[in-house]
């Protein structure tokens, strides 16, 4: 079962994240910041990072280098709802597809399920 780390700071869209994907067959770890994605990373080993752009304290880009330097090789995913602010071309560059918000959860699952497969060529 393919584990995946979510990392939103908005509690109503992290829990039904959590539940849309378990319902998928996913294992989900879910939490509320970039500090403890990087704390969950660094205990635990994840398939694919869910990662929300902008939250508090640290935001998606910080997370992504430090995700890249921790484990380079799994495939990190980005929300954003502010898709003005440059956050899908600083994700791009370093090779994280965005999703812009609200997602619909089966674009969601479909890259999900690319990143997946992606993964298990390399």
């Amino acid at each position: 079962m393919p584990k995946i780390l979510i990392a939103e700071d908005e509690p109503d869209l992290r829990n039904f994240l959590r539940d849309e994907l378990t319902d998928q067959r996913f294992a989900v770890t879910a939490v509320g910041n970039g500090a403890d994605a990087i704390v969950a990373a660094a205990e635990d080993t994840y398939d694919v990072y869910l990662l929300d752009m902008l939250m508090p304290g640290l935001d998606g880009i910080q997370v992504i280098r430090v995700l890249r330097k921790l484990t380079p090789h799994v495939p990190i995913l980005g929300l954003t709802g502010h898709v003005g602010r440059g956050y899908m071309a600083q994700a791009s560059s370093y090779g994280v597809t965005c999703l812009s918000k609200p997602v619909q959860v089966d674009d969601l699952i479909r890259e999900i399920r690319e990143a997946l497969a992606t993964r298990r060529l390399v």
